[in-house]
């Protein structure tokens, strides 16, 4: 099956929970690649770009209703989302399925008592929406 390559400035998208938190985020996210070939003049993405994501979010759970903020980084590709073979410089990245990301709370939400959340990070899942369908991988 054909896979869209992922390019630099694709964006990113998360589903809203992770765990038992509701996670917004508060400008789209977008992946920077920095693999040597090109395409229509944007970089691929290789392995290792994932790791440079970092979104700024704000979340709320039904324990703790008062916004909170965080940020959001992929934790893990899933397998369908790396290209077997690559000329640049690395391991492709392509659309795929989703992968797994994680929220790590910077600021915690608060109860309706003023109790702060205690939990430092929860687990989602997000996927790439990529801008481009001419270039494809098998």
């Amino acid at each position: 099956m054909s896979e869209t390559m992922v390019v630099d400035g694709d964006l990113l998208q998360f589903d809203p929970q992770f765990g038992d938190r509701t996670v917004t985020v508060v400008s789209p996210g977008t992946i920077t690649g920095t693999g040597h070939a090109m395409v229509k003049g944007k970089k691929l993405c290789i392995l290792g770009d994932e790791g440079r994501v970092s979104i700024q979010a704000t979340y709320f759970s039904a324990a703790f209703p008062t916004p909170g903020t965080g940020t959001i980084k992929i934790s893990m590709l899933d397998s369908s989302q790396q290209a077997l073979k690559s000329t640049s410089g690395g391991v492709l990245i392509v659309k795929g399925q989703q992968f797994t990301a994680m929220f790590t709370m910077g600021n915690p939400a608060k109860s309706p008592n003023q109790v702060p959340d205690t939990v430092l990070t929860s687990l989602g899942k997000g996927r790439f929406i990529t801008q481009q369908s001419f270039a494809t991988v098998n």
